[in-house]
């Protein structure tokens, strides 16, 4: 039975760089990379909103500021550099898949550098929810016209993508993959979605929704096949739903009727989620950017967490059972309140985290405390924290040690980046790895 969870401070770059050096590989990855969600009126409006650029990326719209929420994490465009993307693919097993959450507006970027990184792209997951907000720039002024609302240029937000990659085959074929590295298929016995009449279950498709009445509303009420039907003439034609099946062999049934939200996943948010995002006890009072993906998230799943995009934990189960072989590990990168941990900790996996922001460290130390089956790796992070600065930057300055392989800065916070970089090393050391900090500071 595993649940480990390790967490790896600092730049997520260098996190990886140093675990693909020592020969760590992971089963899947499953994350919530930045989505660049800027908005408008900050960018234009505010007293730190960023000078048009002039190197390639000019027009109207291509100003930088804080990200979503103001978040300087949500604006550092790691999510679309093919770089970054490579790292994650040299890490990642032969076979192995990777979900990622992006952006309805912005995940085109994200796609784009997961391709050229060099995953296989498949199918794009959708998550549907009925609790966004749209966000638009109203036009004061103009006289109503029939059809053409209030001037708005944001529609209500409802749908989340998650990118579906998949590190090629080392192997000629998929079975011989699956037998040298043990990933390369989906779990998809162990994701099915229940329905009446079979006890395998319907099989697991790319659409996800979260069970609120908004969303179910949307679907007609349908009546399923009987089991074992056959409709002659039809399953060899390419007549819309059709099966691919010989003449004569019997159709999928099962015999049941409702709404047709219930040939998809749900995730249900219940009165309490609800309630929570509201309150904004915990995610501030600006719920004009926070209810679209806030309220996504239940009291319990959140924890107290100021993370502005925390997920449900049965949807990150979902993701993490339906890509993760039995005793496969799991990568996020951007771990943020640690859903990810607690998602792969409840389905028996070891999960790798990684985070660079000091707030999200301390969060995730007192996240992983309250659940006491988790056993967390972060031993050196701790033993960091209670070694006082001077002394650890002169042990830096004496020791064959590059501060930018260490991420002091990201380690400690509490060190500003002048203080770090009047750290002096050779430069004929930098070459030189030096990730062990427990060996560095004993």
């Amino acid at each position: 039975m595993g649940g480990a969870i390790s967490l790896h401070a600092g730049d997520n770059r260098l996190s990886l760089r140093r675990l693909i050096d020592q020969g760590v590989r992971v089963h899947s990855i499953v994350s919530d990379p930045p989505y660049a969600l800027t908005s408008i009126t900050k960018r234009f409006g505010g007293k730190n909103a960023a000078a048009a650029r002039t190197d390639g990326n000019d027009g109207s719209f291509a100003r930088l500021s804080g990200g979503f929420m103001g978040k300087q994490w949500d604006a550092t465009g790691i999510e679309r550099d093919p770089e970054f993307w490579r790292l994650v693919y040299e890490i990642l097993l032969p076979g192995g898949y990777v979900f990622a959450f992006s952006g309805a507006r912005t995940g085109h970027w994200q796609a784009c550098a997961m391709e050229t990184a060099g995953f296989i792209m498949h199918p794009m997951h959708g998550w549907v929810y009925g609790q966004g907000w749209p966000k638009p720039t109203y036009i004061k002024g103009i006289p109503e016209q029939e059809g053409w609302g209030y001037g708005t240029q944001s529609q209500k937000p409802a749908l989340e993508p998650i990118y579906l990659g998949q590190k090629p085959f080392s192997e000629k074929t998929g079975p011989a993959n699956f037998l040298k590295h043990g990933v390369g298929a989906f779990n998809i016995g162990g994701c099915t979605i229940e329905g009446a009449g079979d006890e395998d279950g319907r099989k697991p498709t790319n659409l996800i929704l979260d069970g609120s009445a908004e969303v179910i509303d949307l679907f007609p009420i349908t009546r399923s096949g009987a089991p074992g039907t056959i409709r002659k003439g039809r399953n060899d034609s390419a007549t819309y739903g059709a099966e691919s099946r010989a003449p004569g062999t019997p159709m999928t049934g099962y015999g049941d009727e409702g709404s047709a939200a219930r040939f998809f996943h749900q995730f249900p948010i219940t009165e309490v989620d609800y309630q929570w995002a509201i309150d904004a006890g915990v995610i501030g009072s600006d719920l004009g950017d926070a209810v679209i993906y806030n309220a996504k998230a239940s009291k319990q799943d959140r924890l107290g967490s100021k993370h502005p995009t925390v997920k449900p934990v049965a949807l990150l189960q979902y993701l993490i059972r339906h890509i993760t072989p039995p005793g496969g590990v799991v990568l996020d990168m951007f771990a943020g309140s640690g859903t990810t941990a607690e998602a792969a900790r409840r389905e028996g996996f070891d999960c790798i985290l990684m985070e660079a922001e000091a707030e999200y460290l301390d969060f995730l130390r007192s996240r992983f405390v309250l659940s006491q089956e988790c056993a967390i790796g972060i031993d050196t992070y701790s033993r960091v924290k209670e070694t006082r600065i001077n002394s650890t930057v002169s042990k830096l300055d004496t020791t064959n040690v590059a501060y930018d392989d260490v991420c002091l800065l990201d380690i400690l916070g509490e060190l500003s980046a002048v203080e770090v970089g009047e750290v002096q090393v050779p430069d004929t050391l930098r070459s030189k790895s030096a990730y062990d900090l427990t060996e560095l500071l004993s």
